[in-house]
């Protein structure tokens, strides 16, 4: 483990011009700020990254984010690090729907972690680690309340398969007077509504919601290569059990079982049967509904902040030096 002040330099992997998730590097720098073993912690557009590391000297370099862009270069942030002999490191946040860009980043990353297990297993870098998204205890912890006027709750881009599986759970979803919004909802599925919410307002909702659906994604920008399936929950995972909601998972990969126990954490489900009966169970038993969100909530804090996730990153650095970089 790192002992001695470190400086840490968290630039964005994409021009912020480009950035849809510029939120979700602050809460990188943040995590990093938190960990005793670190004197500074600070966040940077790409475009000012090489500026920034000269002024600051930074022991780790960390690029957040997504590669894809074409205007995308790293080339003077290499360079600085080259000559200053400071790993630079990765992290990437869309696999695997964006893939096979990593060749973009194969020979300038010293270090690469993938936000998907299962993607990590293919980069062809000797130091690809898996690293999942998280949550901010600052930004999206709410106390578990009893005080909720939302039965079921869902908020997200209408994707294919979140649109066939809403149209499967029409009838228990109606029942229970469910509030879904989000963006591309079609008028069919009347019970959505295609409204955004702001991150803050966002985590208030999952507070005020007895339960959570959390459903995956199957829009891929670039994955021809090897067609592979998301094995890793995404962020909203862990931002909504900060805020102290129960999720209904719709179990697409069992590596959600690494991260919260099944009933006691989390509810899983792969039917409209199984999904009518998990909600039958719970809506008409507070209790326990309550019993599991406060338990999801401190399995997050005590495992998935972004602080564990910097410590995740800055013990691997420690592994890269000790091999002989």
């Amino acid at each position: 483990m790192s002992v001695f002040a470190q400086k840490i330099l968290v630039s964005g992997a994409s021009p912020d011009n480009q950035n849809r998730n510029v939120v979700l590097r602050d809460y990188v720098t943040e995590g990093f700020a938190q960990l005793p073993q670190v004197a500074q912690a600070l966040a940077t557009p790409l475009e000012f990254a090489a500026k920034r590391a000269s002024e600051l000297q930074p022991d780790v370099v960390v690029c957040f984010g997504s590669c894809m862009p074409d205007d995308a270069e790293y080339a003077r942030l290499r360079r600085y690090c080259t000559q200053a002999g400071v790993p630079m490191v990765f992290w990437l946040h869309d696999d695997p729907y964006e893939f096979d860009y990593n060749y973009k980043i194969r020979d300038v990353a010293d270090i690469v972690f993938s936000n998907d297990r299962w993607c990590a297993e293919h980069y062809a870098h000797p130091f690809a680690r898996h690293l999942p998204l998280a949550a901010s205890q600052q930004a999206h912890w709410r106390p578990v309340s009893t005080v909720k006027g939302i039965s079921i709750f869902f908020c997200g881009v209408a994707f294919a398969n979140r649109k066939r599986l809403l149209g499967d759970l029409r009838k228990t979803l109606q029942s229970y007077d469910a509030m879904i919004l989000g963006d591309g909802w079609p008028s069919e599925l009347a019970f959505c509504s295609n409204r955004r919410l702001p991150n803050d307002q966002l985590s208030d909702h999952y507070a005020r919601s007895w339960v959570t659906l959390n459903m995956g994604r199957d829009f891929n920008y670039a994955n021809d290569r090897f067609k592979l399936e998301p094995s890793t929950p995404g962020p909203r995972t862990f931002e909504a059990a900060m805020a102290g909601t129960t999720q209904a998972f719709f179990v697409e990969s069992l590596e959600i079982t690494d991260y919260y126990q099944p009933n006691s954490e989390i509810l899983l489900y792969n039917s409209a049967v199984e999904f009518a009966h998990l909600m039958e169970q719970v809506l008409n038993d507070q209790p326990r509904c309550m019993r599991i969100a406060e338990a999801a909530q401190q399995r997050t804090i005590a495992e998935h902040t972004y602080k564990s996730r910097a410590q995740r990153i800055l013990d691997t650095v420690d592994e890269w030096r000790v091999s002989g970089h």
